[in-house]
């Protein structure tokens, strides 16, 4: 039984994951191909949009570890958005949050994105 619902757009050149449900041993796979095939598509910039992820364990952040260097290698960035407190603690607990930027809202996310690629270009 999969319990994790995943959807993508675009907005501005970011690719916005929403991510719905639990993320765990069971789930992890089905979000790894989700990414990989967004960033295939779309691009380097990636946000997880967490708003709606309701739990997560330590396979889930090995999902996000995992897109952190893929989009790095491709010179991108990833960043999380919109994490409810329990998220919030196992993101802290293991120290994620020191790599990969966290933002209150998806909109933060998408602006800080837009000034972080704006300035790769330029520099």
């Amino acid at each position: 039984m999969h319990r994790l619902g995943l959807s993508t757009r675009v907005e501005s050149r970011s690719v916005i994951v929403a991510i719905e449900g639990e993320l765990d041993i069971a789930t992890a796979a089905d979000l790894q191909e989700h990414i990989q095939s967004a960033v295939e598509d779309h691009g380097p910039w990636l946000i997880l949009d967490l708003s709606a992820l309701d739990f997560m364990d330590s396979s889930g952040l090995n999902v996000i570890i995992n897109a952190y260097r893929t989009v790095r290698e491709l010179g991108g960035s990833l960043a999380l958005a919109a994490l409810n407190e329990r998220v919030t603690k196992v993101v802290r607990l293991v120290g994620l949050h020191r790599q990969v930027p966290v933002h209150q809202t998806v909109a933060t996310a998408v602006a800080a994105m837009e000034a972080l690629e704006a300035k790769r270009q330029a520099g």
